[in-house]
């Protein structure tokens, strides 16, 4: 079931899917929440799963707030909407960040969390200055461009040569992720 949530004024649209206890499953950046849909499919049987698009993903506007603490806010608010008193919280990549900081703050609501991607330690400095170099390349030339040019780089050339429309796509960050998480499972 498709469901929005007004938070801030804007409508935050999120799945619920599945019956059982509820999962929250939060996508990392550049994605939306169509990145957990083979995991949904197996999963739903079992549990009720809340997958949302984060703010600035998706069908979600961005909000004032896009810190990883601001966007902890936005799946607390959901977790209230759901009438959820504490459950397991999955994130991947920065969606394993959002799901620290909704530790951090509200662990009450927590009953076990997983990282995909993701770390529960500070960054090196090597990586503080490459996303640096991201953000300045996102004010510079937009989101889409930036995704559209760091994508391939996350194949090794055996994927993308084997499916070349596939490692690149035109309609969106979105559909490109999609894509992405299709050749991560083909990976031997």
């Amino acid at each position: 079931m498709n469901k929005t949530l007004t938070y801030q004024s804007k409508a935050i649209y999120y799945r619920c899917i599945g019956s059982g206890e509820p999962v929250i499953l939060i996508h990392g950046f550049g994605e939306d929440g169509e990145v957990w849909k083979a995991q949904a499919d197996f999963l739903k049987d079992h549990f009720r799963l809340i997958i949302p698009d984060l703010p600035g993903s998706g069908q979600s506007p961005i909000i004032d707030d896009m810190s990883m603490e601001g966007l902890a806010e936005v799946i607390h608010a959901i977790i209230h909407e759901e009438g959820i008193e504490s459950c397991p919280v999955i994130g991947h990549s920065m969606g394993g960040y959002i799901t620290l900081a909704l530790m951090e703050k509200y662990w009450n609501h927590v009953t076990a969390f997983g990282l995909f991607h993701s770390s529960a330690f500070a960054d090196s400095d090597e990586k503080k200055a490459a996303r640096k170099k991201s953000i300045e390349f996102i004010r510079e030339h937009g989101a889409r461009n930036f995704i559209e040019t760091s994508s391939p780089n996350l194949f090794q050339p055996g994927p993308k040569n084997k499916c070349p429309k596939e490692s690149t796509s035109s309609s969106g960050p979105s559909t490109t992720f999609r894509r992405m998480h299709s050749f991560c499972i083909m990976r031997p």
